[in-house]
């Protein structure tokens, strides 16, 4: 139909020009008269509706129903938004129908006025299946996100717990019914924690018979939705697992890789993997390798603590480096791992202690002179320093070595650790900081076994002179009686019988004790000064010690061929002194007196009566005297003598009088 127009030509009618309108339009459009009859649909309509347009115009929405298209509760809705809308509601009302699986439409109906009364009501179908099905995931997400939240708060559950409970969490955000989480060694990989799939855990596999190995080659997830499809039915992977359907992300820890967090399902997926489903794994990956880390870092604590109290009561310096190298390789990863003690009086670092398998891959540790290897920078700077890649180092002390990386942790002044790994490693700030606090108490344990050693040598030095002083007490207390008793009887006789000869008595048994006094005094200051040695003739020492020697009838024979002797000579004089002095007081006045040489050193022989059974091992340990006369002082003084200089003292068993042996490194000339 057509009318006239202004300049008289023929203008469409104005329902064919709506029409148009309509069915240009890229949503679907449809009108309904007042008892909900379709009067006008287009192609889009025809479309979203399912229905082609003879069979849609004239019915109503109840026709929907019958082909199975919507239910009877949303045809009730519908009828609910329609009479809404008939009854003069002026407003959009909207509605959906299907869903996310199927596919969502959603439906609007607005009245069209016809005068005071709503004539048509025009009604549009658009299909929102993507922003309903990213709307549900966003849903599905801040639930699951909700959920990962209430499980990390949860301070009464274990890591694991934490972990077992997380990959619930994405099986069922994921709708997949296969969760794990495995860590990965080399070509290794171990299933540590699953969920849908019990025999899986604790098993170990091959990286490369699973898909796994996608995941630690990428750093997005590896999203797979038809195995079969996506990368054939002849992949080695998909034949041996029989797995269509993967979601998987890499777990780092402390900046490593650690393994992988990852879902599964036999059967394909009838739709790909989202973004956020996407992110989400990735999210749980990081998840799981925050708490894995802060689970290490709670074991290092701990066992730190065990091993300062392990440390403190270590008794050696080798026990507590030992601690030390096992504590850093069994918390640390790091098998490769040796102590250095600083030894200040040869300014070299020697080793104290070394992991088993820093022994097989090293071999014996190696002392290191100043500047010979790397730990001596860091040693001297006290500074812990890393060398990711030690093949670029110039100073390292085997070029050829296999280490590709170490740590040096500074023990302050009592020497350093080393740990290394054959693989490139970066040490993380944790490891670091955990490492160096390990350092202090090894540091802080060699100082306090070093200050016991010191005190318990202290101790033992001070027990020594303690003894020496009851036994220098005890020998004079014995020796001073004698002549002191008879000092005093003599003079008691003298008074009574005013006989010179008493008094001569008295005035020997005086002289004999200022004898001793004057022995005691050599000994001690002996003992408080240092040996001043220098290369000297020995028969001249020898003769002039005997021209000391109050004995006209003794005799001394030397043998020519002394040479010479290295030795400090004021105590040289003394101990042939009261060697000589000795032979004549248990000898008598006549004693034949001999010196000779050894091969290394020399000997003093007389012809007296020697001692008695069983009393040489007395005299070298306590200077005992065996004769009326003797003081015993002089043999001890004669012991003292031979220990400043490093000698030995030998009393042999032989046939008549008494020999005493005296050997040294450096007793003729000869041997000079």
């Amino acid at each position: 139909m057509t009318r006239d127009g202004p300049s008289g030509g023929a203008e469409p009618d104005r329902s064919d020009r709506y029409e148009s309108i309509i069915e240009a339009m890229a949503d679907g459009v449809f009108v309904l008269d007042r008892d909900g009859a379709i009067t006008v649909v287009n192609d889009a309509a025809e479309t979203y509706l399912g229905l082609d347009r003879e069979t849609l115009v004239g019915t109503t929405f109840a026709r929907l129903t019958e082909e199975g298209l919507i239910d009877r509760a949303e045809y009730d809705r519908f009828l609910e938004l329609f009479q809404s809308v008939t009854d003069g509601d002026d407003t959009d009302r909207r509605m959906t129908i299907g869903d996310t699986q199927r596919g969502v439409l959603e439906l609007r109906l607005r009245a069209k006025p016809g005068g005071e009364t709503v004539e048509r009501i025009v009604g549009t179908v658009r299909d929102v299946t993507q922003r309903a099905r990213a709307l549900e995931s966003i849903e599905r997400q801040q639930w699951a996100l909700y959920r990962l939240y209430e499980i990390d708060v949860d301070s009464e559950l274990t890591v694991d717990e934490k972990i077992q409970r997380a990959l619930d969490v994405g099986c069922e955000f994921l709708d997949l019914p296969i969760g794990f989480m495995s860590s990965v060694d080399g070509d290794t990989q171990r299933f540590e924690r699953v969920v849908g799939f019990d025999d899986l855990e604790g098993s170990s596999r091959s990286l490369q018979s699973s898909y796994c190995q996608f995941t630690v080659e990428n750093d997005d997830p590896v999203a797979i939705r038809d195995a079969e499809t996506e990368l054939g039915s002849d992949d080695p992977t998909y034949a041996e697992t029989e797995v269509s359907c993967y979601v998987g992300t890499k777990i780092p820890v402390n900046g490593e890789l650690y393994g992988t967090f990852c879902f599964a399902a036999a059967d394909a997926r009838d739709r790909s993997f989202s973004a956020g489903e996407r992110e989400f794994v990735r999210l749980l990956g990081l998840w799981a390798g925050h708490n894995l880390e802060r689970q290490h870092t709670e074991r290092v604590l701990r066992e730190l603590h065990e091993k300062s109290r392990e440390l403190m009561l270590a008794d050696s310096k080798e026990a507590v480096a030992r601690i030390g190298v096992d504590a850093i390789a069994d918390l640390f990863d790091l098998p490769i791992t040796a102590c250095w003690r600083y030894d200040e009086a040869a300014d070299v670092l020697r080793p104290l202690a070394e992991t088993r398998t820093a022994k097989r891959l090293v071999g014996e540790t190696p002392s290191f002179e100043r500047g010979e290897a790397l730990a001596w920078k860091s040693f001297d700077s006290g500074e812990t320093r890393t060398f990711e890649d030690l093949s670029t180092e110039s100073d390292t002390y085997n070029p050829g070595t296999p280490i590709a990386s170490e740590i040096h942790i500074p023990l302050g002044r009592q020497g350093v650790i080393v740990s290394a790994s054959t693989d490139p490693r970066r040490f993380e700030n944790i490891d670091v900081e955990s490492l160096n606090l390990l350092g202090s108490l090894v540091r802080d344990a060699l100082a306090s076994v070093e200050q016991q050693e010191a005190i318990e040598e202290r101790g033992e030095a001070l027990q020594r002179q303690n003894e020496r002083l009851e036994e220098f007490a005890r020998v004079v207390a014995h020796d001073l009686r004698n002549p002191l008793a008879g000092a005093v009887g003599f003079l008691e006789i003298a008074r009574e019988t005013h006989d010179e000869r008493h008094f001569d008595r008295v005035k020997s048994s005086h002289d004999r004790m200022q004898e001793m006094i004057d022995e005691l005094l050599d000994i001690a200051r002996g003992a408080r000064q240092e040996a001043d040695p220098r290369e000297l003739s020995l028969i001249g020492i020898v003769t002039e010690a005997w021209s000391y020697v109050d004995a006209p009838d003794a005799t001394l024979s030397v043998s020519e061929d002394l040479g010479v002797i290295y030795a400090d000579e004021t105590r040289l004089l003394q101990l042939f002194g009261n060697l000589f002095r000795n032979s004549v007081q248990h000898a008598g006045p006549d004693v034949t007196v001999e010196v000779g040489r050894l091969p290394s050193g020399f000997y003093v022989a007389d012809d007296g009566p020697g001692l008695p059974e069983g009393a040489r091992e007395d005299v070298l340990t306590l200077g005992k005297t065996y004769s009326s006369t003797g003081t015993g002082i002089g043999l001890r003084s004669v012991t003292d003598i031979v220990d400043a200089h490093g000698w030995e003292l030998a009393i042999p068993d032989i046939d008549g009088g008494t020999r005493f042996e005296i050997r040294t490194d450096r007793a003729t000339e000869a041997e000079l």
